[in-house]
């Protein structure tokens, strides 16, 4: 479907007088002014770093003075001149302040030529078929002052990895159409440096996992293109023999993994690097961001250098120097903290899972933002758990059953982990829901669920006036009703944002159900 077609309805349903406004070149490319401080910030995330030649670090992340992923968010590009110690803010790049356009996502590389390219994505909303890959070609890198040529959109979809280059000396975009396309895990291809791109092929991750994409290409020692992407499970993968014309539908790879961002790349030695989150032997959330190292090309990993255990932590980027350094960013507490940070390290250091270089420097602030805009508290912040009176009787006596399929089943009991992209443990359990089993699913991205044994099923999913990630909407258009059970202070009590309220439906055989971010799927497994 044609990009403005969609823009246009979209403008129709809203009121939106500008329809094709995504398409425009950025209103502010500038210093940051007051508006756009980092004391003027209430969320920072997505971090990318790139050193030149001489040393000059450069780090891109975006933000915006209000909520978290919304229409007012801008990209900010930094640089340090002493290795980190010190930061300055060079540009922030920002389509209309207030929105509906947003800039985010970017990335930040060094080309082969020695420029400086500062690259993201720009639209109205999470659309990425109405999103584009935008780009600033700094020519100066190694100074302070970035000196910019007009900045070019070069093709459709976000790009949230680093570019490759590959053996041919041909340039590779990994941008993404993600979620609402097929084949959307796209390769853009450029043979003459960046001037023009063409799509020379691209992966089809299946509609049950898509998630964001996100993905990523290295170019195997035997010349195959191995693409890994971001799926609802972890990472999948796709191998191209063709050099990126064909590439076969996504499938999971042995990598363990949260649907959340990684990186991989090819490391002066041969060797690849890997930055993901735990251990090569369990899949956990967002936490334990370690580094890895593979001499098979990719076959098997060891090592695994612990960059940052603590939780809320992501979206590793980076590059090795000529030196032989590392240097890898990612964001933390993005609403609370709002830092991005980087490491330095070694490869035998990852490779050892020791500091052996004795250079390894962790948790090393590139920014923490402050201020934005602060909410007035609102009728999720009241700690009182609901008694849900106004909801229907709780019906176990016909009790269904989704299909597992693969996805791990487990009793609803204290101390259980939720989530597979997340480190949330189970603190409390009524009696009525003693008999449990419930899906551990990823809290985030869309999930298709579908009954198996016909009967009622249930979902947990907080209230609206609870947390705006809510499901009850969705729900409740499917023909879920709320059930009378009182609120659940499902994970971490203190928070009422994780209040949750039972909901039930009586669901036929191979009944699909949608459900977003956030709910947890329960059923008895026995009919009482």
């Amino acid at each position: 479907m044609n990009k403005i077609f969609i823009m246009v309805v979209f403008a129709v349903l809203t009121g939106w007088s500008e329809p094709t406004a995504f398409l425009n070149v950025p209103e502010f490319i500038g210093v940051p002014d007051a508006q756009r401080s980092v004391t003027n910030r209430a969320v920072t995330m997505v971090p990318s770093m790139a050193v030149t030649p001489g040393g000059r670090l450069w780090a891109t992340w975006y933000a915006g003075y209000s909520g978290g992923e919304g229409p007012n968010n801008y990209v900010v590009l930094s640089t340090s001149g002493d290795n980190g110690k010190t930061w300055q803010e060079a540009l922030v790049i920002d389509p209309d302040w207030t929105g509906p356009v947003r800039t985010f996502d970017p990335e930040v590389w060094m080309a082969p030529d020695g420029s400086l390219y500062c690259f993201w994505a720009q639209s109205v909303g999470h659309n990425g078929t109405v999103a584009g890959v935008w780009a600033l070609k700094v020519t100066n890198p190694e100074e302070a002052l970035p000196a910019c040529d007009a900045p070019q959109r070069l093709t459709d979809g976000v790009m949230m990895c680093k570019p490759v280059v590959l053996s041919t000396g041909e340039w590779v975009l990994p941008a993404s159409t993600w979620r609402w396309t097929d084949s959307s895990a796209r390769m853009m291809v450029s043979s003459d440096q960046g001037k023009t791109w063409t799509l020379r092929g691209a992966c089809h991750v299946p509609k049950d996992v898509r998630a964001f994409d996100e993905h990523m290409i290295v170019e195997r020692k035997d010349g195959s293109l191995w693409m890994l992407v971001r799926a609802s499970y972890g990472i999948g993968e796709s191998i191209s023999t063709d050099r990126g014309v064909t590439w076969p539908e996504l499938v999971p790879s042995q990598i363990p993994h949260p649907s959340a961002r990684f990186f991989i790349s090819r490391l002066n030695s041969g060797n690849l690097l890997l930055v993901k989150h735990g251990s090569m032997d369990e899949r956990i959330g967002r936490s334990h961001l370690m580094a890895f190292i593979s001499t098979d090309d990719g076959k098997s990993w060891g090592g695994g250098l612990l960059l940052d255990e603590r939780g809320g932590i992501s979206y590793p980027d980076g590059q090795q120097t000529a030196d032989g350094t590392i240097y890898i960013t990612y964001d933390y507490s993005r609403t609370g903290e709002k830092e991005i940070l980087f490491a330095t390290f070694k490869e035998e250091d990852a490779a050892t899972a020791e500091n052996v270089s004795g250079t390894v420097s962790l948790r090393q602030l590139v920014s923490k933002g402050s201020g934005g805009v602060v909410r007035e508290p609102k009728a999720q912040t009241l700690k009182e758990v609901k008694s849900n009176s106004d909801g229907v009787e709780l019906n176990k006596i016909l009790s269904g059953s989704f299909a597992v399929n693969g996805v791990e089943s487990d009793a609803l009991s204290v101390g259980k982990r939720l989530f597979t992209d997340r480190g949330y443990v189970v603190a409390e359990v009524p009696d009525a829901l003693q008999d449990a089993t419930f899906l551990r699913i990823p809290l985030n991205d869309a999930k298709t669920l579908v009954c198996e044994k016909p009967g009622v099923l249930w979902l947990l999913t907080p209230l609206p006036m609870r947390n705006r990630d809510s499901q009850a909407a969705e729900l409740e258009a499917q023909g879920f009703q709320k059930t009378n059970l009182p609120e659940i202070r499902l994970f971490d009590r203190s928070n009422p944002a994780n209040f949750s309220s039972l909901y039930q439906k009586m669901c036929t055989a191979n009944e699909e159900i949608q459900v977003g971010k956030w709910a947890v799927p329960l059923f008895f497994t026995e009919q009482l």
